[in-house]
């Protein structure tokens, strides 16, 4: 269902004019060379945008399909310095080991400075003259002033006399620099001109040799040429730059009755086209594009683009509105928090808490459009699909409402309303400096994201990785806190833990009977008998005592309650502290030997909410300040 949905999205896109038809796609564009009608280069343009690091301009140009091997083939009307110049810039190392240490090489120096070497290759030699092969084979007998002004510059043109132009001269670092260049002439681009737009598409449909697979497509269903290799994907965080595939067969083992690379799995030419560019379209898009661990996600609706990508980009992934400051969302995206969508994300979870159909109300948001959500990791030349969610939008906003309300837990003031997955996975990892920050494991964020909009118990993994921090670092925040609690309620909800609904509460629950939840409690009790006693005291009994007392409290509390005595006894309010641990104990009758898991996040709940009450109790202990 993923390449039907992005076919069937591409066609959304481009009725909107906002992808490429057949035969084109989209390219970032550098420079534009300039021609008169004889074929001389008469100027360099720059197309890039912005101050400290220019950005190649983004046009919509004739197919650049991926290209592999010995011989890759040249682009048309857009490409770089090796095919369009027929030079190379390489670094002095690599000319003394592969061109003055071989004998296999034949170059032409054109130029040397002290790190860089200019020359021509047999290989920058062969991709040139391919690429006038290709031009010449396509616009050499066009009846048109551009396409003879170009067919002109191919045929003078000799890598040789690359420096010879005081343009390329001025340029040549960032030409050398794996720049796109597209040409001009007579007031517009060559490849934007409709006579060439013509042959090229010609060209493009002429194409198809006999050694073209001829087979039912498993998309459109007709019987149609069959792709043997697909596009490659481009923007998926940390995959390779050059592109990455989606769909391939590029081992033996992957073969089936005899069948080579992608016609294992036969999508036609045309399908293939249509999910590459809407792919490649929606991971070029912030607006459809966020980073979670090391998952790439995209999401989309079957509707014209509008408020279903901002909400749901604020929705899974909110950050605090900070005004008109900047603020970090995870995703290497600066962005500014818009009031609009906090307010619109407030009304639909006070819709949902009310247990009405989003459905049958009116958001300005289409809840039964068809929406889609994918997330894509590197795996080396492949990407591999981490999850994938097809729903009606408003089951979309129902499943993520129910996350967040399983995450509600008391907290303070000043906390965000909302936490986002990024937040949430990075609490499985320490917490040093930001640039020494370790990565969470990567495969917590798809595991994450499929129980978040599927509403199934959340990743087991995840929740061991949190409660290891809370032992390491003998601290709980709201954040690990309202975790641990969505974890245990979701495992209630099934009936698959020991614990039932009832007892997971998001602020203290004095009369819950759980025993680990009251040890949890218990140990906070003791922990602040101790500090009530001494304010500078250098160590308390969390740092010696926490994680042991999480897990085999047999064996630590009694030595626990025998050093709070002598707390007590020091103690200004020693009568309050002796009432507090009695009313935890009443219901406990002995302390376990040892706490699984479950009972030790409930250990740890206690904790974290007895905790928040004894804050609250200083709180409405403090005098009243003067106006």
């Amino acid at each position: 269902m993923i390449i039907q949905s992005l076919c069937k999205y591409y066609d959304i896109l481009n009725k909107d004019g906002k992808v490429s038809g057949p035969g084109y796609s989209s390219a970032n564009v550098s420079f534009s060379i300039v021609i008169d009608d004889e074929g001389n280069l008469k100027n360099i343009i720059d197309l890039r945008t912005g101050d400290k690091k220019p950005r190649p301009k983004t046009m919509n140009v004739p197919l650049h399909k991926s290209r592999s091997g010995k011989n890759p083939p040249p682009y048309f009307l857009c490409d770089n310095a090796k095919y369009v110049f027929g030079v190379e810039e390489v670094n002095k190392s690599k000319f003394k080991n592969d061109y003055k240490s071989s004998n296999k090489n034949t170059f032409t120096v054109l130029e040397e400075t002290e790190k860089d070497v200019i020359l021509v290759d047999e290989s920058t030699q062969a991709r040139f003259n391919s690429f006038r092969e290709l031009h010449l084979s396509i616009l050499k007998n066009i009846d048109d002033r551009s396409a003879v002004a170009f067919v002109k510059f191919i045929q003078k043109y000799s890598p040789e006399k690359f420096l010879d132009n005081p343009k390329i001269v001025q340029y040549k670092d960032q030409i050398l620099d794996n720049a796109s260049f597209v040409f001009y002439h007579d007031g517009s681009y060559l490849h934007e001109k409709s006579s060439i737009r013509r042959a090229w598409e010609d060209y493009q449909n002429n194409s198809m040799d006999r050694s073209d697979c001829l087979s039912q497509c498993l998309i459109s269903g007709n019987k149609e040429p069959i792709a043997r290799t697909h596009q490659l994907i481009k923007g998926v965080a940390n995959a390779q730059s050059a592109g990455a595939s989606l769909v391939g067969f590029n081992d033996k083992s992957f073969n089936s009755y005899g069948k080579t690379q992608s016609y294992n799995a036969p999508i036609g030419k045309y399908a293939m086209f249509k999910y590459t560019t809407a792919l490649n379209y929606l991971l070029s898009n912030p607006k459809h594009r966020l980073s979670i661990g090391d998952s790439t996600v995209i999401f989309w609706a079957d509707a014209p683009e509008g408020m279903y990508e901002d909400f749901t980009k604020y929705f899974i992934n909110p950050v605090e509105n900070k005004g008109d400051k900047k603020s970090n969302d995870g995703n290497s995206e600066k962005r500014i928090t818009d009031n609009d969508l906090l307010v619109l994300v407030k009304d639909v979870l006070d819709i949902v808490r009310k247990g009405q159909d989003i459905r049958d109300v009116d958001l300005g948001i289409d809840p039964k459009k068809m929406f889609h959500i994918l997330g894509l990791s590197p795996n080396n030349a492949r990407l591999s699909v981490r999850f994938w969610y097809m729903n009606e939008f408003g089951d979309f906003v129902e499943k993520v409402s129910q996350h967040y309300f399983d995450m509600e837990i008391e907290k303070d003031n000043f906390a965000p309303p909302f936490i986002s997955t990024y937040k949430l996975v990075n609490e499985t990892v320490p917490k040093p400096q930001p640039s020494e920050r370790p990565k969470p494991n990567p495969i917590l964020s798809g595991l994450l994201m499929r129980s978040i909009i599927n509403n199934t118990p959340y990743p087991v993994q995840m929740y061991n990785a949190i409660l290891s921090r809370v032992k390491v670092e003998r601290t709980i925040n709201s954040v690990r806190a309202g975790f641990i609690k969505a974890y245990l309620f979701r495992l209630a909800r099934t009936g698959s833990a020991y614990v039932k609904e009832d007892m997971i509460t998001m602020s203290l629950n004095e009369t819950s009977q759980d025993v680990p939840y009251r040890l949890g409690r218990l140990f906070a009790v003791l922990e602040k008998a101790q500090t009530d006693t001494s304010k500078s005291i250098g160590s308390t009994i969390n740092s010696k005592y926490f994680s042991s007392a999480s897990t085999t409290p047999a064996v630590v509390f009694p030595v626990l309650i025998k050093l709070a005595q002598h707390h007590i006894a020091k103690s200004d309010y020693g009568v309050r502290i002796t009432k507090d641990i009695e009313d935890v104990l009443s219901g406990v009758d002995k302390f376990p030997p040892y706490l699984n898991l479950e009972e030790q996040g409930m250990f740890m709940l206690g904790y974290y909410h007895q905790k928040k009450a004894n804050y609250q109790k200083k709180e409405e202990a403090k005098p009243a300040k003067e106006a």
